[in-house]
């Protein structure tokens, strides 16, 4: 079983969240302060009413949301009053038990989950109930609750941490891309996955345990996770447990492996191999061969040898006159004539500035020659114009 719960605010985007179809295959409210199928608007009021509440106080979040996600299997056995009653242990832990409350139940893939949310505020103290230490709340509430339902009781959280602690610094420091320690972490045991709100990153090991995985790490950041692990593929929390746990469990059902040490290897390769199975695109390649990469700049790498190779076969195969060919041949590529050597461009320029030369001297000839007679013919009419009539 898995518990996630938090303080939040903002109580109208989670009543539309709650009611939102999305991936969810089914949605029924089952409570609302103590009613049961209440509908839609009595559920956005009363989650809007307890969030309001912390107006009241100094607190800025006035709601407590919470998720029990039994394991995969069990929560077909849970009924309504099972449902009522996970709320009420998780409730106590937490010191909610006598605080407004709603309860959604969310069916996706063929599980169902519930969704409860508690108001803060105590109107008797006029104070916010504390949300510290939640975490172990939440840890005291999952026990109780597989014992009185009957469930697989969940490895304690924290019987291996200081090796799984010592075992993610050494891979991490190890590594200097995303890729690699993902791939390294794997190859360890541990599925890095996705979380949510304060804990965006999560590592899950053999035993299907989850943590939060920048706390493992001494001495790093949430945003130096951020940065490595920004443009890698990451399965979510959820579905890293679910193989994990599956892995687990068919390793202890065939009975193989004697020892401690022996059963642990054993369990980690076979959790292994169902998540090579499913997520070898986290690195992009394999474990032992590399895989295409079938991106243009991967297959622009993986020909650069075969262009390479074919452009220099052609180039040793490519006759002497290739200029001219080149030369002959552009005029059926682009329409034009192939260009001309130097000298025959000279030698037709010449020709035409010839040409033109001869041109324009018959065209001066004959003007000269047109102006003469009109000089003549001039000279003439002068001569005829003094000339007096003859007497006879």
């Amino acid at each position: 079983m898995v518990i996630r719960g938090n303080s939040r605010g903002n109580g109208r985007q989670l009543g539309h969240y709650l009611l939102a179809k999305g991936e969810n295959e089914d949605i029924r409210i089952l409570e609302v302060d103590g009613q049961s199928d209440a509908e839609a608007s009595a559920l956005h009021r009363a989650i809007f009413a307890m969030d309001i509440s912390s107006e009241l106080s100094r607190g800025k979040k006035g709601l407590y949301h919470a998720q029990i996600n039994p394991a995969p299997g069990e929560d077909q056995g849970m009924d309504d009053e099972h449902w009522r009653e996970a709320s009420d242990i998780l409730g106590k832990q937490l010191g909610l038990e006598n605080q407004r409350r709603a309860i959604v139940l969310h069916s996706k893939k063929g599980r169902t989950h519930a969704h409860v949310v508690w108001e803060r505020y105590d109107h008797q103290s006029g104070k916010m109930v504390s949300d510290s230490f939640s975490r172990l709340a939440q840890d005291r509430a999952r026990k109780e609750m597989e014992q009185s339902f009957g469930h697989a009781q969940t490895p304690h959280r924290n019987k291996h941490r200081p090796e799984l602690k010592a075992s993610l610094n050494q891979l991490w420091h190890q590594t200097g891309t995303g890729a690699q320690f993902v791939k390294a972490a794997r190859q360890n045991g541990y599925i890095i996955a996705t979380g949510s709100g304060r804990s965006p990153y999560m590592v899950v090991d053999e035993f299907g345990r989850s943590y939060d995985l920048t706390r493992q790490l001494q001495g790093v950041r949430l945003k130096d996770v951020r940065q490595r692990l920004r443009n890698e593929s990451l399965l979510g929390e959820k579905d890293a447990i679910t193989i994990a746990r599956k892995a687990a469990n068919d390793n202890q059902g065939s009975g193989s492996g004697t020892g401690k040490q022996k059963s642990s290897f054993t369990i980690k390769q076979s959790a292994m191999s169902d998540l090579k199975d499913n997520r070898d695109d986290i690195t992009g390649q394999g474990d032992n061969k590399p895989k295409p990469d079938n991106s243009p700049k991967g297959q622009f790498g993986q020909n650069k040898s075969d262009v390479t190779s074919s452009d220099q076969k052609s180039k040793q195969q490519e006759p002497k006159t290739a200029n001219g060919k080149f030369a002959a041949n552009k005029g059926e590529v682009t329409g034009q004539q192939p260009q001309k050597g130097v000298k025959d461009q000279f030698a037709e320029n010449k020709d035409d500035a010839t040409k033109k030369d001869q041109q324009k001297s018959g065209k001066e000839k004959e003007k000269q020659e047109a102006m003469q007679r009109m000089k003549a013919m001039k000279e003439k009419n002068a001569k005829d114009k003094n000339k007096g009539p003859e007497i006879g």
